[in-house]
């Protein structure tokens, strides 16, 4: 993924990767997801979501981004970046990985796809892994959730879609987008 040269804008990309490991690694519910294997990307709108999950599995033979194999697309949307602060950013992370199987890389759990639960039970869920991991971990576990401003985040020159099973992916499909961060003033946080 190239950078333009002398970009100062903060990368909220290895920030995010980190800090899903974190979420993994601290959180019992989460157990066996291999956050290794997650791609972090900025998506554009649909509809009311803020972000969403998706197996890569379907979509690509293969996707192997930032020297990895990634099996499943983490999507943050327009709504997770302009309205949000660092807890509800992080219950959102949070919400997207409950929609994980622990135990097989790749695949969404049934038991929590949205059909099977409802939105308001997993974001009750995900709201209290979050306020968990907030009161267990360093205060700068969510820092980079709370800034306001632009950062670069990775996003698909490419996507793997329907039309594309049979395709590799690799670092020449991604780029360094630019996205605005807006968060209230009283809950910015110091990241950068």
């Amino acid at each position: 993924m190239a950078d333009s040269p002398g970009d100062q804008r903060p990368d909220l990309t290895p920030a995010l990767e980190a800090l899903l490991e974190t979420i993994v690694v601290s959180s019992p519910a989460l157990a066996g997801i291999k956050s290794s294997r997650i791609v972090v990307v900025a998506l554009g709108a649909h509809g009311p979501a803020v972000a969403s999950v998706r197996p890569l599995g379907p979509f690509a033979r293969s996707v192997r981004i930032g020297g990895r194999r990634r099996s499943i697309e983490l999507g943050l949307r327009p709504d997770f970046f302009l309205a949000g602060d660092g807890p509800q950013r992080l219950a959102t992370l949070c919400h997207e990985l409950l929609h994980l199987d622990p135990g097989n890389d790749g695949v969404l759990l049934d038991s929590n796809r949205h059909d099977a639960r409802s939105q308001k039970s997993l974001d009750k869920q995900a709201r209290q892994l979050a306020e968990d991991l907030i009161a267990a971990a360093p205060p700068t576990l969510a820092l980079c959730l709370a800034h306001h401003g632009e950062v670069r985040l990775r996003a698909w020159r490419r996507r793997p879609c329907d039309t594309t099973p049979r395709s590799t992916f690799t670092d020449d499909d991604v780029f360094s987008a630019i996205v605005a961060m807006h968060t209230a003033s009283d809950r910015r946080g110091g990241w950068w």
